[in-house]
């Protein structure tokens, strides 16, 4: 079993600016696990800005990251690996194409998850199984694909991560048909002047391919007609690993919860970004990494 001083699960930009300040502490014995076959996490499909000091995206971000990273001599890598749970010893139980299941031990952990997306809680929305019903990020990254788009008649449920698709949307001159929002409206980006606010999805029809969606209010029942539906839930905190290994979890966020050294339940166990709550600059996310690795050495 391969042993090492910090042991870091996920390499979005929590994971690898844990990793970065751990070389520069002289932590000589690190391991950066992730389960993306590339590092970044969601800076690799962020083209907003990201930082409340200066403008900077996380694709700009995530160069200059891995820039800083590629000069760290003591950080081995290990991509397309999936953590399932950490055992009570402490050692990880991951599993991977390459090495199948495996065990690693860590004398430290760091627990980098990061965010997932809320659910579209799909038992309450009756209708047909067809195609073109996608999440944010999964709407992302078609658009990042070499000239396609997820579709051409938009509508948008929710704005809560709305912010993360305005670019893609007014660059490739997608027609949102309306946005599904809440009482509470945040910024719809002049996207446009359809705002569906207190509505909820009932029904939704389309064969093959989406046709339409059948919203209702405590009013009325209106048909949208659209080929593409997205969901813009809020993100929510990574607790799974957490949870299989018997880590307490923050019933706020849905991640660990942490003490004033962002240690968790268990003994040198520990979690920073957005897998503890969801950050809203990426400097908040610098100071936890730096504290955090000062509590370890």
């Amino acid at each position: 079993m391969r042993e090492y001083d910090l042991v870091i699960v996920g390499a979005g930009a929590a994971g690898i600016l844990c990793a970065i300040n751990a070389d520069k502490n002289n932590i000589n014995n690190v391991l950066l696990i992730e389960k993306d076959p590339i590092l970044g996490g969601a800076l690799t499909l962020g083209d907003y800005n990201i930082s409340k000091s200066k403008n900077i995206t996380g694709k700009e971000y995530k160069k200059e990251l891995l820039k800083k990273l590629d000069n760290c001599k003591n950080i081995e890598r290990q991509l397309s690996t999936m953590v399932l749970k950490i055992d009570d010893n402490n050692e990880i139980v991951c599993t991977s194409e390459k090495n199948g299941i495996e065990k690693i031990k860590g004398k430290n952990i760091i627990l980098a998850n990061g965010a997932k997306e809320g659910s579209r809680k799909a038992v309450s929305m009756v209708g047909d199984r067809c195609s073109g019903i996608l999440t944010l990020s999964m709407a992302k990254k078609i658009f990042n694909m070499d000239k396609m788009i997820p579709g051409k008649n938009m509508l948008i449920h929710g704005d809560a991560t709305l912010y993360m698709l305005e670019n893609d949307l007014k660059k490739h001159n997608i027609n949102v048909v309306g946005i599904i929002t809440k009482e509470n409206i945040k910024d719809t980006f002049n996207l446009t002047d359809n705002i569906y606010e207190s509505y909820e999805i009932t029904s939704i029809q389309g064969n093959g391919r989406l046709e339409c969606v059948t919203l209702s209010n405590s009013k009325e029942s209106i048909q949208i007609n659209c080929d593409t539906l997205i969901f813009a839930n809020p993100m929510l905190s990574d607790g799974l690993v957490s949870m299989r290994s018997n880590v307490n979890l923050n019933p706020e966020t849905t991640g660990p919860l942490v003490n004033e050294n962002f240690m968790t339940s268990r003994e040198a166990i520990f979690a920073c970004g957005n897998g503890i709550y969801i950050h809203d600059y990426i400097e908040d996310i610098e100071k936890e990494c730096i504290a955090i690795i000062n509590n370890i050495k």
